[in-house]
């Protein structure tokens, strides 16, 4: 009596498996997504003015920046300041710069 295999075939239901919990994973991740907050006039300029301080006075910046829907936050010295592309660079301790675009700017602290 010789048994019947199906071989390969009774496999092929779970090979769908990864993909779905890859699905779920990204589907958790955009649920913890937070909106981009609206920034006013005063306090765009508010901004600029500390960053037009922390850079004549070189003091260290604590930057809270949104980048793909998550909030991170960035330390250094603001080293460059591109007005027309309104663009901040931050320079580490450790000497790598960081380039934060204005408008994704939360918050900005100087230490």
């Amino acid at each position: 009596m010789s048994i019947r295999d199906r071989g390969k075939i009774k496999w092929l239901p779970a090979s769908f498996m990864p993909l779905q919990f890859k699905m779920i994973r990204e589907m958790y991740k955009e649920d913890e997504m937070q909106n981009k907050p609206e920034i006013d006039v005063y306090e765009i300029g508010v901004l600029e003015n500390k960053i037009h301080h922390a850079m004549e006075y070189a003091q260290f910046v604590n930057v809270k920046v949104r980048r793909d829907g998550f909030f991170h936050d960035y330390q250094g010295r603001v080293c460059r300041l591109d007005e027309i592309r309104k663009d901040i660079y931050l320079k580490n301790n450790e000497g790598h710069a960081e380039k934060i675009k204005f408008i994704d700017i939360k918050e900005l602290d100087i230490i």
